[in-house]
């Protein structure tokens, strides 16, 4: 049911766009220019072994020190961290999440000053590290959706080098 309601959704935008006399790429560009690009890049590596995991995220949440997540990944900035394991939100007045906690799995958020967002948490069903990131940069930079793109996975590359950091674990594995 939700497919027919985004196409019918989708049908009553063609009709409004094109009684405009214009068209829907054109309608997306006006879309990008006033609220910029969101580019989203999911994926995991696969780790078999609990410990390992657990190493890996006891790591990332004394990154600096006892208790200190990452200031940094590579050469950009993390403003703010959420980690849904432990009830910490660097974001709020009381450092507490708003959105619901599990200790019995591992969820941490990284948001970044240029706008970026990666999630990284363990899978319920499967022996995965998964990350999901999303770019969606201030249009006031003018950056294009190739920019956008690089710029994303550029932040990807070096999560996956410095935060799942394969040299430390080497039980936790790239996709294949």
């Amino acid at each position: 049911k939700d497919g027919i309601t985004a196409a019918a959704v989708m049908a009553e935008l063609a009709s409004f766009v094109y009684s405009s006399s214009s068209t829907l790429s054109k309608q997306l560009e006006v879309i990008y220019e006033t609220y910029g690009y969101h580019i989203s890049l999911s994926s995991y590596f696969i780790c078999h072994d609990a410990e390992t995991i657990a190493a890996m995220f006891k790591r990332l949440r004394n990154f600096e020190g006892p208790g200190q997540y990452p200031t940094k990944c590579g050469k950009y900035e993390i403003a703010h961290v959420r980690d849904l394991t432990v009830g910490f939100d660097s974001e709020t007045s009381d450092k507490k999440p708003i959105l619901p906690t599990s200790k019995s799995s591992q969820m941490i958020t990284f948001k970044f000053t240029n706008g970026c967002v990666i999630t990284l948490r363990t899978s319920g069903t499967e022996p995965k590290i998964k990350y999901y990131s999303e770019h969606r940069p201030d249009p006031e930079k003018g950056l294009d959706a190739n920019q956008v793109k690089q710029e994303l996975q550029d932040i990807v590359n070096c999560i996956e080098e410095h935060f799942y950091s394969i040299k430390l674990f080497p039980k936790i594995l790239p996709r294949q």
